[in-house]
């Protein structure tokens, strides 16, 4: 018994990225928050955001860094160096996965904050926390907008490491 832990310590890496912690596929528990959806039908325009199961496809944006250090709809504190992100379609802690469909990476979130109504009229979607941003090379001079889809993958009340 013994040998056998040895080799499998041996075989792990010694840094495991959150998209190998979190399975690619979505969580089969429902991260859409349905009463803020009922709430926030009137500014949802179906023809720049499409929704399905824990799946939304829209407009990225991010934070500016002045929001730094502020109360966050979570109540913990906004940093622009954690993986986190605000959206009115997801519930509160859900872990999400965004790929920028533009070039394809990736960055996984955790939702801590909500957005202004009227962002889902621009067909935006989720702001990002700067570091997320940019993971997705979202924040070079011109790019502070991506088209991305958005699939949930668990809820959590940590924040992603993404290496």
């Amino acid at each position: 018994m013994k040998v056998l832990v040895i080799i499998l310590l041996i075989g792990l890496p010694f840094m495991v990225k959150a998209q190998d912690v979190y399975p690619p596929s979505y969580t089969l528990e429902n991260c859409i928050d349905s009463a803020l959806m009922e709430k926030y039908n009137k500014y949802i325009d179906t023809n720049k955001i499409q929704i399905s199961f824990n799946k939304v496809t829209g407009i990225a944006s991010f934070y500016s860094s002045k929001f730094n250090g502020l109360k966050t709809s979570s109540g913990e504190l906004y940093r622009h160096k954690k993986y986190t992100a605000a959206s009115n379609l997801f519930l509160i802690h859900s872990v999400v996965r965004v790929t920028n469909m533009r070039n394809g990476k990736s960055v996984l979130v955790r939702i801590n904050d909500r957005m202004n109504p009227n962002m889902l009229k621009k067909g935006r979607v989720i702001d990002l926390s700067g570091v997320a941003a940019k993971k997705l090379s979202m924040t070079k001079k011109g790019e502070g907008i991506a088209r991305v889809i958005i699939e949930a993958v668990d809820k959590s009340k940590l924040n992603p490491k993404n290496n």
